[in-house]
Order: C-alpha cells, then structure tokens, then sequence
C-alpha cells in the first residue's frame, strides 16, 4: 500500500517556524546569574558558606565578623543535660586593634581554630580553646607556637570593647603566640591591668547563651587534651565542646 503524500498546510509551516525561533532564542541565551549557595549547619538552620580564602587582611578599617560553630560531639541529650551548640558570631573590632585583630583573622584563615576543644571553662571566669586537636585517631593534639603580633596601645579612654568584660575576646596572656583565645563570662576588669590583656573582639548575648551552655565540669588546663589520642577524649571527656570550624563571615568596614 502506497503511503500519500500529504501537502503542508499553511498553519503547519508557521508552527514550525515558530519552534525554530524558539529553540534559537533559547540556546542563544546568556546563562542565568549563579544564585548564593548556603550550607546548613545544626537543627534546621542555614548560614552562609563558609569562606577563607582570597580574604584581604590588610586593611585596619572597620569591624569583621567572624563565625565559629560549636558542638559536643560526643555528648548525648538527657532530661538534664543539654549539650552545647551553635553558631556563635566573633565581632572582631580591627579599627580598635589592628595588631591582635590581624593575627586572629590569619589563624581563622589558616584553620587554626578548626576542630579545637574549649579545654579551659571556669564558671563566673572564661571560657578558652587555641589548641590544635589531633588530627587522626593515634595522635596527639599540638600546642603551635605562632608568631606574636606587636601589643596594640590602649585606648585613650575606657572603651567596654576593650576592656576584659562579658562576652569580650582576647589572646590568652596576652600573646597571640600561643595560638590560644579566651571569652570573658564574666567581667574581669583587673585582667586589663596586665599587658597585651586588652581584648580586640566581642560576642552579643545570643552567642554567650552558647558559651554559657558549655559544661564546666572537667579540670581545667590544657594538659587533660595534650596528654590524650583524638580517640581517647570521646570517653574520657565526652562532655567536653569543641570549635568544629570558624569562617570569615564579613567585613563591615563601619
């Protein structure tokens, strides 16, 4: 049986001509703009992506918000206890101390903080973390010895920014070498009297309810996470929070 042949009609070739064009313009089309990427981090909450690199820490303008998200990973839930986490945001004042603020913003870029236990936490006093955690299960956590950043000269009146105060941050002695930083849960003015000791960033009351819930039950000292394996800390001390990652948020310039 001979298949016909059936004549185009009018309408046939404009339709056809239609989705042509179509498919032209389509294809010829400049890719839509990347849309902002965020990864999530804890219970149902979003934060942007972390970002550490290509971070210009050469300008002593403004403030910079720095980001850090704590866990105790190896705690469990009771009807108690209530493990500590969350994110808690480091407003770090680089207009009121370029030199401290700088050294912290290196070793938040460096991954310094990363995966750090808060191995000091006295009730009333601080709240402490700066050394380096085992990297694998059969070693042994590294205090780093950095280099010291010069001490940044007081303010020329008193500034609560500056001073060892609630929810102030500062070097730990003083000495950006250490590696090491303390959160003031309480205020210890007297601490302003010894030198280098002039905190260079602060944490609103959102993030001290994070520090405020970490436990405090352990000896203090760093000695309990040098002298352990990344193993062993899970069951001698799995109550204990750690830094797992801090990031450069942003950089206000105010």
């Amino acid at each position: 049986m001979k298949i016909k042949h059936r004549s185009k009609l009018p309408w046939q070739g404009w339709t056809i001509s239609f989705v042509i064009f179509t498919i032209t313009v389509f294809l010829t089309q400049s890719p839509p703009h990347e849309v902002d990427v965020h990864v999530s981090l804890g219970k149902g909450k979003r934060h942007e992506l972390p970002s550490r690199e290509n971070y210009d820490n050469s300008s002593s303008v403004g403030e910079v918000v720095v980001k850090c998200m704590l866990t105790t990973p190896y705690a469990q839930k009771t009807t108690t206890y209530i493990p500590a986490e969350g994110v808690i945001e480091i407003i770090v004042h680089k207009n009121l101390a370029p030199n401290a603020a700088s050294a912290f913003l290196s070793m938040v870029a460096s991954k310094h903080f990363d995966g750090n236990f808060l191995f000091r936490v006295v009730p009333g006093f601080i709240v402490q973390w700066g050394i380096e955690s085992p990297r694998g299960d059969n070693s042994r956590a590294v205090q780093k010895k950095l280099s010291k950043a010069n001490v940044d000269p007081p303010p020329a009146h008193y500034d609560s920014r500056r001073s060892n105060v609630r929810g102030t941050l500062n070097f730990a002695g003083g000495n950006s070498g250490t590696g090491q930083v303390y959160v003031n849960k309480g205020n210890n003015k007297y601490l302003d009297n010894e030198e280098g000791s002039l905190p260079f960033a602060s944490l609103g009351e959102q993030s001290m309810k994070v520090i405020d819930a970490v436990y405090n039950g352990y000896k203090e000292g760093s000695g309990q996470v040098k002298a352990v394996n990344n193993d062993e800390v899970k069951s001698l001390f799995p109550k204990m929070s750690c830094i797992n990652m801090c990031w450069i948020s942003s950089d206000n310039h105010t």
